[in-house]
């Protein structure tokens, strides 16, 4: 892949606007970004400047380094086009059922491109909503308050409202169509939550994998790092650690899956939850938290990066 320059570039003057005039700034920013000439060098600032922001660090693009910059680097340039399949929620169905096996596939309950045609009453009565176009878009409903049908199609049509690149500057959703599924409300062995699994891949080969629990965006939520062997690693990234592990089966059947899902990809993150029927896969993510983890030992952001550096220099295949 064809190195680019590291100089910071200066900020966009958008950057320096009371928020007032931003809001109405943001519309033009939005066409700006999507321009052939223009848009590239604006969501190059505007992401190296997020990036330090959130993590104090200057970003190095030639070539990448850390595991920050490499996520960087891919959103920037890297226009492989298997990225925009599986950031579809729908589209990526059909990758992990044919190279992981179907048993791995979350069941679907429908799909809808608006939600009016919704048939609230043949849904069971727990399940998710989601659109399959962006990330952190999805309504839990776990029981009858929760299940508010004018209230879930308000977010619905909120959802397919904006392309999610607009939000996230993440090549891989650009563009994509926009459409509603839901899923069964999975459980864990205990009836609870499950625990959420997710192996970090680099040259389709499993080399760490981390154990969350708890809602994303809600306190409580805690994030434990493991090695291959199930070896607990002392790996900080903002959350606190807990004592919840999975099963030696439960590790190794993801780990396998996650490699076979990831051939081809010098870095893939493939996220799993451990449910009573076994593990199944939530979701594929090639862009880890978008390059913007405040790494607690920076040690860990060089470790991840050389193994992407790695996986890309073994061939072509994986210079993704």
């Amino acid at each position: 892949m064809a190195g680019y320059g590291t100089a910071h570039m200066p900020a966009a003057p958008a950057a320096q606007m009371p928020e007032a005039l931003l809001r109405l700034a943001r519309p033009a920013l939005r066409l700006l970004r999507r321009l052939p000439l223009v848009g590239p060098p604006l969501v190059r600032a505007t992401l190296l400047r997020r990036q330090h922001r959130a993590t104090g660090e200057r970003a190095q693009l030639d070539p990448p380094v850390t595991f920050n910059d490499h996520i960087l680097h891919r959103m920037l340039y890297d226009r492989d086009p298997r990225l925009k399949v599986i950031n579809d929620k729908l589209a990526v169905r059909q990758v992990i059922a044919g190279l992981a096996g179907p048993a791995f596939v979350v069941p679907l309950l429908g799909v809808w491109d608006d939600p009016e045609r919704i048939d609230w009453e043949r849904l069971p009565e727990r399940f998710v909503l989601k659109s399959n176009h962006a990330s952190g878009r999805f309504a839990l409903v776990r029981n009858p308050a929760e299940r508010d049908p004018a209230a879930l199609a308000a977010r619905a049509r909120a959802w397919l409202s904006s392309d999610y690149f607009d939000e996230s500057l993440e090549w891989g959703y650009r563009g994509l169509p926009r459409r509603l599924l839901a899923e069964p409300l999975l459980v864990g062995p205990d009836g609870g939550p499950p625990a959420e699994l997710q192996v970090l891949t680099f040259g389709g080969r499993a080399h760490y994998y981390r154990i969350q629990t708890g809602q994303k965006g809600m306190g409580g939520r805690t994030d434990t790092w493991y090695d291959p062997s199930g070896r607990r690693l002392e790996i900080r990234i903002g959350l606190r650690p807990s004592g919840v592990t999975a099963t030696r089966e439960e590790a190794e059947t993801a780990m396998a899956a996650a490699e076979r899902v990831s051939a081809g990809f010098a870095h893939l993150r493939v996220d799993f939850y451990l449910t009573g029927c076994g593990p199944r896969i939530g979701e594929l993510t090639p862009y880890h938290r978008a390059g913007m983890t405040r790494w607690a030992q920076r040690e860990w952001d060089e470790r991840l990066g050389a193994l992407w550096t790695a996986a890309t220099a073994r061939g072509p295949a994986l210079a993704r």
